[in-house]
C-alpha cells in the first residue's frame, strides 16, 4: 500500500464514514479514517475515508449503497440540521434591503431552499432610559412601543407583497418565503433567531463605501458577521446587481489555515448551483513567495482530491500591502463575491483592530461572503 497512491474518497460524519469503512473492508478494500476537522476539536464530523487510488471505481459503486438521498437526509435530520436549504434574509426595508432581497430570491431559486424574511424593530428610547427609583413610567411609551410595532408590521406587509410579486415574475411560484417580525437590538436578536432558524446563509444588505461606518445597517451587519455561526453575505448598496446569471467569478481569499479547508466544503456547496469560477488567491509578500508556492500546491492536492468535478483555480498575489494587492487583484479580474474566513476575537482587539471581514466590509462595492473559524 505505501507504493500506491492514497486518495480521500469522501469526508462523512463519524458515524457515516464507520458505515462506509465497514462496507468496503467486507468487500477487502482496505481503507484508514482520517479526522480533517480538528479546529472543532471533535470526531463527530469532517472526517476523511481514505483509500487506494486503485480502488476508486469499486468504491463508488459500493458507496452508492449507503449514499442514498433517503439515509442521507435522515443523518441531517438526525444531526438537528434541516433538511432543506434556508437563507435567513434580515432586512430593514430600505433600497439595499431590496437589493439584497433580490439577490436571495435568485440563489433560493437555485438552491431550492426557502427564505426567512426577518425586521427586528427597535426603539433607542426606551432602551436607553434609566429606571430608578424616582423613575416616573410615562405611559405614552406603551403607546409609542404599539406604534413601533404597527408600523413594523405595516412595513412587512409592503415588503412581502413586493416579494410575492418578485416571485410571479421570476416564475418561481414554489419558492417558500416566510416572514419574522422581532423585538430588539438588531444585531442580537439576528444572531440568536440564526441559531434557532439554523440558515444555509444569511444574506443581508448595507450601505455604500460613502457612507460613515457607524450608520446602522453597515454596523448591524458587521456585528452579525462577527457574531454568526453560519456564512454571512453582505451586498453593498453600491453593487451592481445584474441578475444572477451574472455573479461569475468567486473569490476566496486565502491564508492557508486549517479553517480555508472547513470553509471551503461550505463555499462549494453554495456557490455550485450558481455554476461559478471559484479562485483562490492569497496575498504574499515577495520573501514569501517560495514558502507560499509551497503551500498552494498542497491546498492545490487537496481540492483535486475532494473536489474532482469543480473547477477551482489558485493564484498568488505578490504584494507587501493586504489591502492593496486585493483590492486590485479583485478589480483586475472582475471578482463578483469575496470569499474568506474570520476568526472570533476578543473585545479589545475588536475594538483597537477591526477584522479583515470589517475593514473589507466598509471598503468594497463587491458582496463579501464570510465564514467563522470553529
Amino acid at each position: 500500500m505505501k507504493d500506491e497512491k492514497i486518495i480521500t474518497l469522501a469526508t462523512r460524519t463519524f458515524e457515516h464514514a464507520q458505515i462506509i469503512r465497514s462496507l468496503l473492508e467486507s468487500e477487502d478494500i482496505e481503507c484508514f479514517l482520517e479526522n480533517v476537522n480538528l479546529i472543532q476539536g471533535a470526531v463527530s464530523e469532517g472526517v476523511k475515508i481514505r483509500i487506494r487510488e486503485t480502488d476508486l471505481e469499486k468504491a463508488v459503486q459500493l458507496m452508492e449503497e449507503v449514499e442514498k438521498p433517503e439515509l442521507i437526509k435522515a443523518e441531517e435530520r438526525k444531526r438537528g440540521r434541516p433538511g432543506r436549504a434556508r437563507i435567513l434574509l434580515p432586512v430593514d426595508f430600505s433600497d439595499y434591503s431590496s437589493k439584497a432581497a433580490e439577490m436571495a430570491l435568485d440563489w433560493a431559486a437555485r438552491l431550492d431552499a426557502e427564505i426567512m424574511v426577518l425586521h427586528v424593530f427597535y426603539n433607542p428610547v426606551i432602551n436607553t432610559l434609566p429606571f430608578t427609583e424616582a423613575y416616573v413610567y410615562d405611559t405614552s411609551m406603551d403607546e409609542m412601543l404599539i406604534d413601533l410595532e404597527e408600523k413594523a408590521k405595516e412595513d412587512m406587509k409592503g415588503f412581502m407583497s413586493h416579494m410575492k410579486k418578485r416571485k410571479a415574475e421570476k416564475s418561481f411560484d414554489n419558492l417558500a418565503v416566510k416572514s419574522k417580525l422581532l423585538r430588539g437590538v438588531a444585531e442580537d436578536e439576528i444572531i440568536h433567531f440564526s441559531e434557532e432558524y439554523q440558515p444555509t446563509v444569511i444574506i443581508m444588505g448595507t450601505r455604500g463605501k460613502d457612507r460613515k461606518a457607524s450608520d446602522l445597517i453597515g454596523s448591524v451587519t458587521a456585528e452579525v458577521m462577527e457574531g454568526a455561526k453560519v456564512p454571512v453575505l453582505a451586498v453593498p448598496e453600491d453593487f451592481n446587481y445584474k441578475g444572477i446569471d451574472q455573479i461569475k467569478k468567486v473569490l476566496y481569499a486565502t491564508n492557508f489555515e486549517e479553517s480555508d479547508f472547513v470553509a471551503l466544503d461550505k463555499l462549494e456547496k453554495l456557490v455550485k448551483p450558481l455554476d461559478v469560477a471559484i479562485t483562490f488567491a492569497h496575498v504574499c509578500e515577495k520573501s514569501s513567495v517560495k514558502w507560499d508556492n509551497l503551500k498552494m500546491e498542497g491546498l492545490k492536492k487537496y481540492v483535486s482530491e475532494k473536489f474532482p468535478k469543480t473547477k477551482i483555480d489558485f493564484d498568488l498575489v505578490k504584494n507587501e500591502d493586504f489591502w492593496v494587492g486585493m483590492e486590485s487583484y479583485v478589480r483586475r479580474k472582475d471578482v463578483d463575491i469575496i470569499s474568506l474566513t474570520t476568526h472570533r476575537r476578543n473585545i479589545f482587539s475588536r475594538i483597537f483592530n477591526p477584522s479583515v471581514g470589517k475593514r473589507m466590509l466598509f471598503h468594497s462595492t463587491t458582496p463579501l461572503l464570510v465564514f467563522h473559524a470553529r
